[in-house]
């Protein structure tokens, strides 16, 4: 029409970077672009054979582009077991591309698991079920070791790690080799069978991570496959009793559980044995998301928007950090100090983002040392310094003050009393994005910096082990996959 202006009704679309990830049917290499079109960043690609096979990263490209502005500290491992062939992910082991070592080893310890949840990210097989051995776990510690000398942290899965029958006597192993920091991620329905296995595990001081979605009867069944909102509510009970540190992990799955996030913070808040809520976002791996629409994802941001928006701004999605030890797709982290009159207070209110991730530089979590104390001492110095103190300035001040002369007595703690002062005076909120086939980004796996060892020297990137090598492991799986090295397209550098 003459005079008249035609909006134009073209996509604007922004390259923000290439990288290879795979295809989602036949598992090749394929080459992928990330690109921002409307206010979102999605990965696109193609397979010559099962065509394009575009996927959502992130569902704010403001949150997207300022995260990635923070690269992780890379430290190389120490060794690479595997020369780069066929190329990335399926040289994995780690192979001499690799530039992260590993901070978390996660050693599944048996294929059974006694529950069917489809939103599990593992692949398990029950009938002739895999139990680790005793002499096979020392091979693994030796390895870790061999990696990382100073390492202080291992966690244990499955299936379902509480079913393996010498349980124990791996954290005890744990122990001797000077890792005291152990995790078992479990259902924890064994507890309510087996009260005396917790209370032995209580006495070693292992740490509980706990699977929690959902506090409504229909989102636990069609989640985990059962109706079990009573029997965990009774778990958390019981690790209430014996006072196990404890963490919260729901997977969230859009338009299931999503809208629950404010109370899983709360929970995780309100309750003294738990020390941490992990979030993770649905993952089409293994079981992963059977029954749910994989084009329905939650990305990192939207998490992020709902915690602030049920949180009425108490924890804000600026309070977050990506951790300099992964990928900064991978991990978010906000930190709670607890204070006396003013409950809990997002570090960010009191420290800088980069006095933040200094902190968290060489550990997937916030260890005692004097690194902390160095760092808050400083910030004491600079609440003292501000012209114009914020309203919870006072309380802050008191906390850390106290947590300084506790930690750093004139009689020098050892380790593992420092560890459990510092853990007992803040919480921590994570969001872990696992990736899948979909999602895949080898920029991002070759940063990686959890790993499941294995006795011969091997230590594949978790997201790796689920996507391609849990699979092809007799171990765990009961079906026969085609071996790695009829895939010829991965990523070379």
């Amino acid at each position: 029409m003459k005079g008249k202006i035609m909006e134009s009704t073209a996509v604007r679309k922004i390259k923000l970077g290439e990288t290879t990830s795979l295809c989602a049917v036949c598992k090749q290499g394929i080459s992928a672009e990330i690109v921002e079109i409307d206010g979102r960043v999605f990965m696109e690609k193609s397979c010559g054979d099962h065509g394009n096979q575009d996927v959502l990263i992130a569902s704010d490209a403001g949150w997207y582009r300022e995260v990635m502005s923070y690269p992780a500290a890379l430290v190389a491992p120490s060794r690479a077991k595997n020369e780069v062939d066929r190329g990335c992910p399926y040289d994995c082991g780690a192979c001499t591309s690799h530039q992260q070592k590993v901070y978390l080893p996660v050693v599944p310890i048996t294929s059974a698991c006694n529950l069917d949840c489809p939103i599990c990210y593992t692949i398990n097989k029950n009938e002739d079920a895999y139990n680790m051995s005793l002499e096979e776990f020392g091979d693994i510690l030796d390895v870790v070791r061999q990696d990382d000398p100073e390492l202080k942290i291992i966690n244990f899965t499955g299936g379902e790690p509480t079913l393996h029958p010498e349980l124990t006597q791996i954290i005890r192993m744990c122990h001797e080799a000077g890792i005291h920091r152990t995790t078992i991620s479990t259902h924890g329905l064994t507890f309510l069978r087996h009260e005396e296995l917790l209370a032995e595990l209580a006495e070693l001081d292992a740490r509980i991570v706990l699977s929690f979605n959902s506090f409504e009867e229909d989102v636990n069944d069609k989640m985990i496959g059962a109706n079990l909102l009573r029997s965990k509510l009774q778990v958390l009970d019981l690790l209430d009793k014996y006072d196990v540190d404890t963490t919260l992990i729901p997977v969230l799955a859009l338009g299931c559980n999503d809208e629950e996030v404010g109370k899983l913070v709360e929970l995780a808040l309100g309750r003294e044995f738990i020390r941490s809520l992990e979030i993770h976002t649905m993952t089409f791996t293994g079981q992963g998301g059977l029954g749910f629409d994989p084009g329905a994802r939650l990305t990192t941001p939207d998490v992020l928007r709902f915690i602030e928006e049920t949180s009425g701004g108490n924890i804000r999605m600026s309070d977050f950090t990506p951790s300099p030890c992964a990928h900064p797709l991978c991990y978010q982290t906000c930190y709670l100090l607890e204070t006396e009159k003013e409950g809990f207070i997002p570090f960010s209110r009191f420290m800088s983002r980069e006095q933040i991730r200094e902190l968290l530089t060489d550990n997937l979590y916030i260890e005692p040392g004097a690194k902390m104390e160095a760092i808050l001492q400083d910030v004491v110095m600079e609440l003292w310094a501000r012209e114009i103190p914020e309203a919870a300035d006072e309380a802050v001040l008191k906390a850390i003050k106290g947590l300084l002369e506790r930690l750093f007595p004139s009689s020098p703690l050892d380790y593992r009393a420092q560890q459990r002062i510092s853990e007992r005076s803040a919480k921590t909120i994570y969001i872990h994005s696992h990736m899948d086939d979909a999602t895949f980004d080898t920029d991002r796996i070759r940063q990686c910096c959890v790993g499941v060892p294995d006795p011969e020297g091997g230590n594949i990137p978790t997201c790796s082990y689920n996507i391609l090598y849990r699979g092809r492991d007799s171990r765990y799986s009961r079906e026969e996959l085609p071996l790695l090295d009829s895939y010829p397209n991965g990523k070379k550098w």
